[in-house]
């Protein structure tokens, strides 16, 4: 089974450095060892770790790395924050253990599910008058918290700037842990693939939040809709 995460960072050269560190350092089947600049390029040998990490800086395209079950997509130029999308082949059992490592980094967020349960959360697939519109949404996260998944990493920062209630969301939770710095990792459901079992329950919780993506709420605004005007003035405030 495929295990997609994704975690935001702070910006900046160090957090770059102390993600791509952090990757470097995980167990085998999730240590990063290889590094690319595009998706069809052959992987190049990281090799020494602290002369890799030289080489790294916020002002330049931030690298793909490579593991023998993952990848890793870096994005975050300039000052905006640094954001990996992980791409794991690996027992869910290590998926946590990517998401507890990253949490010692203080990101702002993460999340880590099967890709369908990302789409059930936050994509919108709309069939307009000339042709099919699929988009994600609600990720932005200066607007909403982008919803609450499998694994579900959520700083009390983000929590406190949407006035999410916590409490709430722990009482619905299958398991919580506090691993410092402020975070809170909530696992919802015991096996990622077990997601559709508790999909209306989940859906009412965040339709229920303050602060909380609620995509059942744009999908209803959504119906009978069939010109693409409409539909961007619908779901700009959600891009």
């Amino acid at each position: 089974m495929k295990i997609c995460a994704e975690i935001e960072f702070g910006s900046g050269t160090k957090v770059l450095r102390d993600v791509v560190a952090a990757l470097c350092a995980l167990p085998e089947p999730l240590r990063a060892i290889g590094h690319c600049l595009g998706e069809d390029e052959v992987a190049r040998p990281i090799g020494d770790v602290a002369e890799f990490l030289a080489s790294l800086s916020s002002d330049r395209l931030a690298p793909i790395l490579r593991a023998k079950r993952a990848q890793y997509v870096i994005s975050g130029t300039g000052h905006r924050p640094v954001k990996c999308l992980c791409e794991l082949k690996v027992e869910p059992s290590l998926a946590t253990v990517l998401m507890e490592r990253m949490a010692a980094l203080a990101p702002v967020f993460g999340c880590a599910s099967t890709w369908d349960e990302q789409q059930h959360r936050n994509q919108l697939d709309v069939r307009l008058r000339a042709f099919r519109q699929q988009e994600f949404v609600g990720c932005d996260l200066s607007k909403c918290v982008p919803g609450l998944y499998w694994l579900t990493l959520l700083s009390d920062a983000l929590a406190e700037r949407h006035g999410v209630p916590l409490a709430e969301v722990e009482r619905a939770a299958f398991e919580h842990a506090a691993p410092g710095a402020g975070l809170h990792l909530y696992r919802f459901h015991d096996h990622p693939g077990d997601w559709r079992a508790r999909a209306d329950e989940l859906d009412a919780l965040c339709a229920s939040l303050p602060g909380v993506f609620n995509i059942a709420e744009v999908r209803e605004r959504l119906v009978g809709v069939t010109e693409e005007k409409e539909f961007d003035e619908i779901v700009r405030p959600w891009r």
